[in-house]
């Protein structure tokens, strides 16, 4: 028994240091996930009217590619789970790019008028997942912008990150499927945010 928690362990330790090494590799390219981060979050701050504008989009933004991680965890799960159909799977999602865009999209409206009401809704189709943001309330009411700078940064990098995992690693080597576990998603989400923290105090 002890051999076998021996193993996966050992198992789960190679697979968190291949993520780490997938990540620092996409890193190392001209289109980085933290270099197209920092590109749109520049290009919000230089297109918004106000800092209040700016502070607003900022946690909009932040809610919405939060919520697409969640789907790209789906995606990862099932391929996980079925590692045979992961080209199938990935074209699949990619197929349902707008309608799930649209769905993220109301979410993220609920959302934002939860956070913006102090955690008040008076019902709406997203109610049950309000929790999930209730933490922002917070950070909204002391006007925290270093916390939503942190917090655009990292979800915006784990979502070009994530990306470039599913559409191009995962298609060249399908031996990656086995790393799209939820145990190694969950670590990889850890990585890539703490990475961006540190990033995004240098800002």
């Amino acid at each position: 028994m002890f051999n076998r928690i021996r193993k996966t362990n050992n198992e789960f330790d190679q697979g968190k240091k291949e993520l780490a090494k997938v990540f620092f590799e996409l890193e190392e390219f001209e289109d980085a996930p933290l270099k197209m981060a920092l590109s749109t979050y520049e290009s919000l701050r230089e297109s918004t009217k106000s800092s209040e504008d700016f502070f607003y989009y900022l946690i909009e933004d932040s809610i919405f590619t939060s919520l697409y991680a969640t789907f790209y965890e789906k995606i990862f799960q099932a391929i996980a789970s079925h590692p045979e159909r992961a080209l199938d799977l990935i074209d699949s999602f990619s197929a349902d790019v707008d309608e799930r865009e649209q769905i993220i999209a109301t979410q993220t409206q609920h959302h934002l008028n939860f956070v913006e009401n102090y955690g008040m809704c008076n019902g709406c189709s997203s109610c049950e997942f309000h929790q999930d943001v209730a933490e922002l309330i917070s950070y909204y009411q002391r006007g925290d912008i270093n916390f939503f700078t942190e917090l655009f940064l990292g979800m915006q990098t784990m979502q070009f990150a994530m990306e470039y995992f599913l559409y191009d690693y995962i298609p060249s080597n399908p031996a990656y499927a086995k790393l799209c576990g939820p145990e190694f998603i969950q670590y990889w989400r850890e990585l890539i945010y703490n990475y961006c923290k540190v990033k995004a105090r240098e800002l």
